[in-house]
């Protein structure tokens, strides 16, 4: 484990670096991957993040074996407070907003009309504010976690009750934030345009690449000789399947009814946020994001045996976090080049940076914690499940 948070460590370094280098050579473009990177990152561990929830609140015994893992992912929570620092620092860079009187006439009149929520000092407190529910759900939830494997018996009982009610408060918490920091962060790249639905997309988005990671990771810690070895069975990967088909086809009709909505009301101005990333190279890509993230796995996960095999599973997940990074790429890179795709070396430093520093950050913080809640009094009856 040391060595894995070594090299996702010197990974980060190296992407800061080109990054830095980057902020004075092209800053738009290098703060503009960065958000595109950040918000690949960041949702995939929010997503892992309301899982944990989800599980707590739904009371999924089977979810038990593979819940540690995922709060590890959640680790990585105060790297990424400390990594959205770009954001704020090059907003006035990143976001055309915060000049408006460099923009045309009609899109100024827009703007102005926003102007009680898209202004720097709102925007910064509002951020501050996601950041702060963020990381205070994350550690709250791991912490408690973590102390229960040192109960037994009627307190861990009672603390499980606790987590239980703490987590649906905080599904809403995190869910409205997350809501929010997409139309700050993303939407407000171009804006003159808005959807309602675009944070459940979002949201969307990442919530079933955290699920391809889950696989993933559970895949890993169940091989011969390692921590979950005959703890995640294949029917434990049967139920994470079942779950990762559900989300694809959440994900897909989100994607869809967003689509459908603003295609039927043909207003010009919201139509041309779908016109830029519909057409040529970007429309390339768009198709490629609904092959990999819905078409491919639709299909791949309708059947039940191939669901039980971890291998299986696991590349499915590889798959849907490669697609979701591309996805985060044809929702930001657009707004700074709408007539076409034009990969930059920053697009790449970027992601090195914010992936291998929040890698390094969730590794580092498991070491020498158990891959298994010894301490929750249904992890016995969940080693046990069998799939319906």
């Amino acid at each position: 484990m040391n060595r894995i948070a070594t090299i996702a460590a010197i990974t980060g370094f190296v992407g800061l670096v080109l990054f830095v280098i980057g902020v004075v050579l092209e800053p738009r473009q290098a703060l503009t991957s960065y958000v595109f990177a950040y918000a690949a990152m960041s949702t995939v561990v929010l997503g892992a993040l309301i899982q944990v929830m989800m599980s707590n609140v739904t009371g999924a015994r089977w979810f038990t074996v593979m819940r540690r893992i995922t709060l590890h992912v959640t680790g990585a929570m105060p790297a990424l407070v400390i990594l959205a620092i770009p954001l704020f620092a090059g907003a006035a860079i990143i976001y055309s907003w915060t000049s408006p009187s460099m923009l045309p006439a009609a899109t100024r009149a827009i703007v102005d009309r926003k102007v009680a929520w898209l202004n720097m000092p709102f925007f910064i407190v509002r951020g501050v504010v996601y950041l702060g529910v963020w990381l205070a759900v994350a550690e709250i939830l791991r912490g408690r976690s973590l102390r229960r494997d040192e109960t037994r018996g009627l307190a861990a009982a009672s603390e499980t009750q606790r987590l239980r009610r703490f987590s649906a408060g905080g599904l809403v918490a995190v869910g409205l934030t997350l809501t929010f920091a997409s139309f700050d962060w993303l939407m407000s790249l171009e804006p003159t345009w808005y959807s309602t639905v675009y944070g459940v997309y979002v949201f969307a988005g990442g919530f079933v690449s955290a699920l391809g990671l889950i696989a993933i990771l559970a895949r890993i810690s169940s091989r011969a000789g390692v921590a979950l070895d005959g703890v995640v069975t294949p029917e434990h990967f049967g139920a994470l399947g079942k779950l990762l088909l559900t989300f694809v086809i959440f994900w897909a009709y989100i994607a869809f009814s967003q689509f459908l909505i603003i295609w039927i009301g043909d207003v010009p101005l919201d139509a041309s946020w779908y016109l830029t990333r519909t057409s040529g190279s970007w429309g390339t890509l768009a198709l490629i994001v609904v092959i990999g993230q819905f078409a491919l796995p639709f299909v791949l996960l309708l059947p039940r045996a191939p669901k039980r095999r971890p291998r299986f599973l696991a590349a499915i997940g590889w798959l849907l976090l490669a697609t979701h990074v591309l996805d985060s790429y044809w929702l930001v890179l657009p707004a700074l080049h709408p007539l076409g795709m034009a990969p930059s070396w920053l697009d790449v430093a970027a992601l090195l940076m914010v992936g291998g520093l929040t890698a390094a950050a969730a590794v580092w913080r498991a070491r020498g914690q158990s891959l298994l809640p010894l301490g929750d009094p249904y992890v016995a009856r969940a080693m046990q499940y069998v799939e319906p």
